[in-house]
């Protein structure tokens, strides 16, 4: 299991979520007051965007919201979004899940890592010039000491694996909309390794994006070559976006 950084310790942490009596659905709708307990107007206002902003607008804007979560909030996210994919059949049928190293205030759920040992978890390790796609590695749970060009940790050993033979990953984001949208950093490198969905509907890993709920907007400019996500996971909820 990792260590080390008090951040990334989850076990021993008194952080307590109940989950829900019935399993999450996945619902394109803001959930309401009287199911989940959290008043929806404190959401929704998170959600506006503006008409004319643009995609680096958008992207400082939320990356500084998510950056301003305190570590108990961070905690209490991560452990909420993961009690809701382990109660999804998405992540119960899978095997082999493509993971990432939460970086920036990103959404941290390497807790399913310890929560499901039987499992297989990969982690994306950026490509050399001038391959274009993201590789997945092997990864048991342990700290990482290598970390590659943008700073991100990446096991440097351990079995590879082909991403159209993952079952299930779990795409880190800044933005995102109930339709399945995504913004990411801009670098492109989910949208290229998992081109092939474009040509193959329904081949290859379900992608599900991963977040903090002050990370979903009304509406998201997309382009040809953006994948959308089948769902995407947040402390209050999972979507189901196609």
């Amino acid at each position: 299991m990792y260590s080390g950084d008090p951040h990334l310790e989850l076990n021993g942490s008194r952080l307590r979520h109940q989950p829900h009596t019935r399993g999450p659905e996945f619902c394109c709708r803001s959930t309401s007051t009287r199911r989940t307990g959290f008043p929806t107007s404190r959401y929704n206002s998170m959600q506006s965007s503006a008409p004319s902003e643009s995609k680096a607008q958008l992207r400082r804007r939320m990356r500084t919201a998510r950056r301003a979560l305190t570590l108990y909030q961070q905690r209490l996210h991560g452990r909420a979004a993961t009690i809701r994919l382990g109660q999804s059949p998405q992540l119960q049928r899978a095997r082999h899940i493509g993971l990432y190293w939460p970086m920036d205030g990103e959404l941290d759920i390497r807790w399913l890592q310890q929560r499901y040992p039987h499992k297989h978890f990969y982690l994306p390790v950026l490509p050399a010039a001038p391959h274009p796609q993201l590789r997945f590695r092997r990864w048991h749970g342990g700290p990482l000491t290598y970390r590659n060009r943008y700073r991100i940790p990446e096991p440097l050993r351990g079995d590879s694996i082909a991403p159209h033979h993952l079952d299930l990953v779990l795409v880190p984001l800044v933005a995102f909309d109930e339709s399945g949208a995504r913004l990411g950093m801009g670098a492109g490198f989910y949208d290229r390794t998992f081109a092939f969905k474009r040509q193959m509907p329904g081949s290859g890993p379900t992608l599900i994006g991963a977040a903090h709920q002050l990370q979903c907007v009304t509406a998201l400019p997309t382009d040809s070559w953006d994948i959308p996500l089948r769902g995407v996971v947040t402390e209050r909820q999972l979507y189901r976006c196609r």
